[in-house]
């Protein structure tokens, strides 16, 4: 469960086989689990979450607080808007995504479970989604992807980690003019602002299988 998940993350999702995420881990640092990565006009832009506990934080995903002292909500917010705000589609749908920085968050996996939420709405896939009720081990037989959505893992890498399914770049249009995809690593809220509608269908094409 991620923040604003990457565009490779959520082209995973419409594979058409059950998806299970995982509840019940132990928190990730130096995942995208609590960060995202947007495009500004000058390039990539990373938001972060900031954590209750910083960097010796160790616990349950399900028990990590987000920090109440920091002010990151309007941060975030004002950067999505100056990113976006001229972008084809931002204002359909930013008045989903705004309520989000304007309500008190604390549970981080509770605020990426409900984003995910949103996006699945929002970019109507239909999805067969499953939320563990215990730890799950990996297993010969599954794709395991917890670890594979950090910064650094391209496209490349992703499909390094999982043999069933491949992932291919599919540009678009960003609002600067440059291509959007950025190796898939970039937030989907980018592909949502400028593809709109169209997400769906370009998720679709990144993903091939290799049987």
């Amino acid at each position: 469960m991620l923040y604003f998940p990457p565009i490779s993350y959520m082209a995973l999702l419409c594979t058409g086989e059950p998806i299970y995420i995982e509840m019940h881990e132990n928190y990730r640092k130096g995942s995208y689990r609590n960060r995202c990565d947007i495009l500004g006009a000058n390039g990539p832009i990373s938001l972060s979450i900031p954590i209750s506990g910083g960097r010796d934080h160790r616990q349950l995903y399900s028990h990590t607080c987000i920090a109440a002292s920091i002010d990151w909500q309007h941060r975030h917010l004002i950067s999505i808007i100056s990113s976006y705000g001229s972008a084809p589609y931002f204002e359909h749908y930013m008045p989903y995504i705004e309520p989000i920085f304007l309500q008190r968050q604390d549970s981080l996996l509770d605020l990426n479970n409900a984003i995910l939420t949103l996006l699945i709405r929002l970019i109507k896939l239909n999805i067969d989604l499953h939320l563990t009720d215990a730890y799950q081990a990996p297993t010969d037989e599954s794709t395991d992807l917890r670890t594979a959505f950090k910064p650094g893992n391209t496209i490349t890498r992703i499909n390094e980690l999982q043999k069933k399914w491949h992932l291919s770049e599919v540009p678009y249009i960003n609002v600067f003019g440059h291509s959007g995809s950025l190796d898939g690593s970039v937030s989907c809220i980018d592909l949502l602002m400028n593809a709109g509608p169209e997400s769906k269908t370009i998720l679709q094409q990144m993903l091939s299988s290799h049987q």
